[in-house]
This record gives C-alpha cells, sequence and structure tokens, in this order.
C-alpha cells in the first residue's frame, strides 16, 4: 500500500459449524480482503470467530 492508494474491503464467509463441546455456540470463519484501486490484494485476512448461536425459530413455531 501506498499513500493515496483508495482501497475498499470484501469479506466472505468461509464455513459456520455448530460447537461440538458447546451447543449454544457456533463458529465462523471469516475471509476480509483489503483491495487497492486497480483490485490488487494489499491484505488477506482470515479469522475464526465463537459466536452464540440463536434459538432456532422453525423449531419454536411448530411446538406452538
Amino acid at each position: 500500500m501506498r499513500p493515496g492508494d483508495e482501497l475498499r474491503v470484501e469479506c466472505k464467509v468461509i464455513e459456520v459449524r455448530p460447537s461440538k463441546s458447546r451447543p449454544e455456540q457456533g463458529l465462523i470463519k471469516l475471509r476480509t480482503t483489503t483491495l487497492n484501486q486497480d483490485d490488487e490484494p494489499a491484505l488477506v485476512h482470515v479469522v475464526n470467530l465463537v459466536v452464540l448461536r440463536r434459538k432456532d425459530i422453525r423449531s419454536s413455531s411448530r411446538e406452538a
């Protein structure tokens, strides 16, 4: 990167899965790519996130 570069960021979810040991949590793998004005990657960053899972709305609506 150089001074004056125009940057833009693209994010993509690579993987989503429930935690095997903690059912209330899930794991997300996210790739963030920062591109310069020539659409060349200046930075690629892959992170693993631990997130809370929301309750399944579909299963609770069947119970009602």
